[in-house]
């Protein structure tokens, strides 16, 4: 995996919907990274009911990186490329601000996504791009959690009406998918 991973806010509000923000932590190992925006979204998400756990990601992820001048250019051309009409002006700016510094630096690194859009933008420009459910997978498979506890997540994702893409539908696919 890359050097830096940089989430976007769905990703990481779907570890706190789980109650799983340590295993966020365990995946990252301490190469995690985020942008000012998305740390300024954890932090009002954090504010939500049960969401309380997403206090801990400054100390996972560190200080958020503010875009520079050229950055801000750029993340707000990008930021226009996802928005339909009558989106707020705040919509897609995480995730426009991650791909901007990413490319802008030239950092060597991946965005954690279930944006679709901002994903397939993200791929575009060349970033490595993995949703909520690669975490999952690689929980899994890594041994940080079992099969049991694996669908368990994806079946309480499903259930708050988490929109993850990827997450397989039935416990037969995902048997399938995480054995690979």
């Amino acid at each position: 995996m890359p050097a830096l991973l940089f989430p976007d806010n769905t990703v990481l509000v779907n570890f706190g919907v789980l109650g799983r923000v340590d295993l966020f932590a365990e995946l990252v190992d301490g190469r995690g990274s985020w942008t000012s925006t998305i740390a300024e979204e954890c932090g009002r998400s954090s504010r939500e009911p049960g969401l309380e756990s997403l206090a801990r990601m400054r100390e996972i992820l560190g200080e958020p990186l503010a875009p520079s001048r050229r950055e801000r250019v750029d993340l707000l051309v990008i930021r226009a490329e996802l928005a339909a009409p009558g989106d707020p002006a705040t919509k897609h700016l995480g995730e426009a601000e991650a791909i901007a510094i990413i490319t802008g630096r030239a950092l060597e690194a991946a965005f954690f996504t279930d944006d679709r859009a901002a994903a397939a933008l993200a791929a575009r420009h060349g970033i490595r791009v993995y949703t909520t459910a690669h975490l999952i997978l690689l929980a899994v498979r890594s041994r940080r959690i079992n099969g049991d506890t694996g669908w368990d997540l994806v079946t309480r994702l499903r259930a708050v009406g988490r929109r993850t893409p990827g997450l397989p539908s039935d416990r037969t696919r995902f048997d399938v998918w995480i054995a690979g």
